[in-house]
């Protein structure tokens, strides 16, 4: 291949770059994505998981306009203390809000199970939007488990994902990190099996 030839191909490769982006970012809007989570909002830490699940911090004012641009239809709040923003921000809103605690030092499988039962019962309504105070830990666990279980991420990607993300995932928390194992997803699946079968 002479000269001529050889930057021909790195151009035609060039032009090509911003369509293969651009079809990699719409896969965030299936409901199995094989891309990362897509920004949204940098202050609010506000990414779309995929067509029904959102991520975010605390919301605050500021950030009322761009939930409801996005069809959000439930919020489920993990924080353990102040848990009342989000009806002080979303009260009359056509939003559902609901309660979910976690302590970070303490999160056991079967509440992270009752937690993926919740999106995935709310999903049937519409998209779901799951934050903690700073949207990095409790949450990242939380989207970790539902990439492995509902879209089919190997551990090592979703752990990877929460912590390198670019969500503010804070080393700190070796607890959260050690619930990524063969064990504690199988004790999230089996836990989530009981859920459904009441549904039944």
């Amino acid at each position: 291949m002479n000269k001529m030839n050889t930057w021909r191909t790195i151009a035609i490769v060039a032009l090509c770059l911003p369509c293969a982006t651009w079809a990699q970012g719409e896969q965030t809007m299936t409901s199995t994505p094989t891309s990362a989570a897509r920004s949204l909002k940098q202050d609010a830490n506000l990414y779309q998981v995929d067509d029904k699940l959102f991520r975010s911090e605390q919301l605050v004012a500021e950030d009322k306009l761009a939930v409801q641009s996005l069809g959000i239809k439930s919020i489920i709040n993990l924080r353990f203390f102040n848990r009342r923003g989000n009806e002080k921000l979303f009260t009359g809103d056509d939003i559902e809000l609901l309660n979910r605690p976690l302590l970070t030092w303490d999160v056991k499988p079967a509440q992270i199970a009752h937690i993926l039962w919740t999106i995935e019962q709310q999903q049937k309504k519409g998209a779901v939007l799951v934050h903690c105070y700073h949207g990095a830990d409790r949450t990242g666990t939380v989207i970790g488990m539902y990439r492995i279980i509902y879209q089919g991420w190997t551990i090592d990607a979703a752990k990877r994902e929460m912590q390198k993300g670019g969500f503010g995932y804070h080393s700190i928390w070796k607890n959260l990190e050690r619930l990524f194992t063969e064990e504690n997803v199988q004790k999230v699946r089996v836990e989530l099996q009981k859920l459904r079968a009441t549904q039944s």
